[in-house]
Formats: structure tokens, sequence, C-alpha cells
């Protein structure tokens, strides 16, 4: 927690000093002299929940936040200070199917046709967040590049299950073919939908 107000009171977010749409943002707060159940917070750009002097901050908007903290006397509320911080959106995951993936920067992957066609799902993680923030691939499109001939496929999976029709392909690919995968759309715990960085593998078995 951060000292405020000459320690009249303390108030922190238990991981970070901002506040992100669509998640629970926990946070601590102790009143000098004031038990927990004696403090009242009124809040701008979210709503508040929680008691014994923890609470979950529910963010609305990008931007500047405040958090006004009172406590409860015989016959009034007394303002002991404010808490001025930012909201933000979570950042945009990275796409993964098995062991394969993107982190932060488009890449190359070499890849094995037993270990792709083995998975069942694809997924959106955001790497290196400190949050569980759980996102989830909507769509996405896999196009195959036959390495022994000019031909190339294209299909769409419309969930974050790989249909049977791309399955049975990933079965069929051989040495030196390449899956590029694009148009991935993913949606995260605050509503907003991204269309994440493509992923190219090659099949070296």
């Amino acid at each position: 927690m951060l000292p405020l107000q000459a320690q009249h009171f303390a108030l922190g977010f238990d991981k970070f000093n901002i506040a992100y749409i669509g998640l629970d943002n926990p946070i601590s707060i102790a009143v000098e002299n004031c038990p927990c159940n004696h403090i009242v917070l009124k809040v701008e750009n979210g709503t508040v929940t929680g008691e014994n002097c923890r609470y979950i901050f529910r963010a609305k908007e990008v931007g500047a936040a405040h958090i006004t903290v009172y406590k409860k006397t015989a016959s009034h509320l007394k303002e002991v200070g404010q808490y001025a911080f930012r909201v933000k959106r979570i950042p945009p995951p990275a796409f993964k199917i098995g062991p394969y993936g993107v982190s932060y920067f488009y890449a190359d992957r070499k890849a094995q046709t037993a270990v792709l066609r083995s998975q069942q799902y694809v997924r959106a993680e955001l790497d290196g967040f400190d949050f569980d923030a759980r996102c989830i691939v909507d769509s996405f499109q896999v196009k195959i590049f036959h390495e022994d001939s000019a031909k190339t496929n294209t299909y769409l999976n419309t969930t974050n299950k790989i249909n049977q029709q791309i399955r049975d392909v990933f079965s069929g690919l051989k040495n030196g073919d390449i899956i590029f995968f694009n148009k991935i759309f993913a949606k995260g715990p605050d509503g907003i939908q991204w269309e994440l960085d493509p992923l190219i593998l090659t099949i070296e078995n």
C-alpha cells in the first residue's frame, strides 16, 4: 500500500497503481484510528465492492479515476482523502497452438505434424501480464502452402476449437509445407475484440 496524506490513510492496488477494464482490481485500504467497517468509499469511473479494508474496483472507461475515502462518525461522513489513478485496457494477447506461438513479435517457427494434429484448441494468452485475465479466440484462418506444388488452400475456423477439416489437413502435412494463421480474432474480459498478430509455422518432422 502507498502512504498518503501524512499517514491519515493508505490506499494501494494490490498489484499496480493501474486499474484494467473488465478485471477485478483488488484494493487494500487502511485509515488511521478508524476500523474497517467505518470506511466508506466513493468512486468515479467505476464501481467498488468489498469490506474489511479489502475491496474490488471495476473500471468503466479508459482514463483517469478517483477514489474518495471517508470515515463514518456519529453524525456524518468525514473525508479523509482522495486517490487518483489510471484506467487502461488490457493488452492484446498472443495467438498460440500447442507449444507454438508468437510473443510480442512476428516470428517464423518450426512445427511437427504429430504435434499439430493432436491439438484440439487454439489459445489467446497474455504473456507477462500479472492479472488472471481470460481471452478467447473467436475465429481464425489457416492457409496451407504446399512445398511440393504451387497449391494453396485456405480454411476458416469459427471458434477456438479446431474443426475436423483443419485437423485432417494437419494430418496430411509434409516437410516444407507452410501454415499461415491469420485473420485471428479474439475477445478479452473487457469485451473488446482484437485482431491478433499472425503466426507462420513450417513443417519439419
